[in-house]
């Protein structure tokens, strides 16, 4: 069996149930793992502020993969240090300021661990959802540009239904190639991030810091925003409920689904030999 360091794992589809519950299987797996020795680290698109409650929910000191790699973030332990941060260029956040109000969508703007938007009656319903699965509370002002002139956020998502989502995302990865990262997660999430920043790049920047070789790494997730994350992991798990793309990227694939503690089995089986 490969000898496993360190494990990266998604939150959202991954560690969390459908309903954004932490299974105790998961936790307890978690816990058994970084009894072993084993490093964990939370990634996902969300906020360090909303990471954090699921890390003290497991109990374990995480390194942290905010915003799709946009940050990184060190151990509680060693004072949360920011090991990585790359904002997105301020052309491209103008770009995604003027397309959103001109086409009336919700724009979630990251900075400084803070969530900011423009309100509106069509985007209330974004805002409602977003909130109910990440807890994370809105700031609103009235205009984005104004309030944060020459203001380079680390992420910005895009909200609008499946296929209307699906659509843009084809064409910003056309428009906007070389410029800006661009990514699927929930239904709704079209995540903007610099170019060239995923959850992916956080590996090798992880791996250097806490002297791991990146073979030694097992990363799993569900998402299209995962897959530069099992890519650049020396295993690369999928979950049983990723899509077909993510699956055809990961190394294995779990037999179990998020709804059935699929992250406890990748940790069991593959970092701990234990199944």
């Amino acid at each position: 069996m490969r000898k496993i360091r360190l494990i990266a794992l998604d939150v959202d589809g991954t560690l969390l149930d459908d309903r954004k519950r932490l299974p105790p299987e998961n936790r307890d797996a978690l816990l058994e793992a970084a009894q072993q020795g084993i490093l964990i680290s939370m990634a996902s698109g969300r906020m360090v502020c909303t990471i954090e409650p699921i890390e003290a929910e497991v109990g374990v000191d995480c390194i942290i993969i905010a915003y799709n790699g946009g940050q990184v973030m060190g151990r509680l332990s060693e004072g949360r240090p920011s090991i990585f941060h790359q904002p997105i260029p301020i052309d491209v956040v103008d770009f995604f300021i003027r397309f959103t109000r001109e086409h009336d969508y919700l724009l979630n703007f990251y900075h400084g661990d803070q969530l900011d938007t423009e309100d509106g009656p069509r985007r209330r319903p974004f805002m409602e959802l977003y909130t109910v699965r990440t807890g994370a509370q809105y700031h609103l002002v009235d205009d984005l540009a104004k309030a944060f002139p020459g203001v380079c956020p680390t992420k910005l998502i895009l909200l609008a239904h499946q296929e209307e989502r699906d659509r843009l995302h084809d064409e910003f990865r056309v428009t906007l190639e070389g410029r800006a990262f661009i990514t699927k997660s929930e239904p709704e999430y079209l995540e903007i991030t610099a170019a060239g920043v995923n959850k992916g790049n956080a590996i090798p920047v992880i791996a250097e810091r806490y002297g791991v070789p990146t073979a030694e790494i097992m990363a799993v997730g569900d998402a299209e925003n995962d897959i530069g994350m099992l890519r650049a992991a020396g295993l690369g798990v999928a979950m049983a409920n990723a899509s077909p793309q993510v699956k055809a990227e990961a190394d294995v694939v779990t037999e179990r689904t998020n709804n059935e503690a699929g992250a406890a089995e990748a940790i069991r089986r593959w970092a701990l030999g234990s199944i």
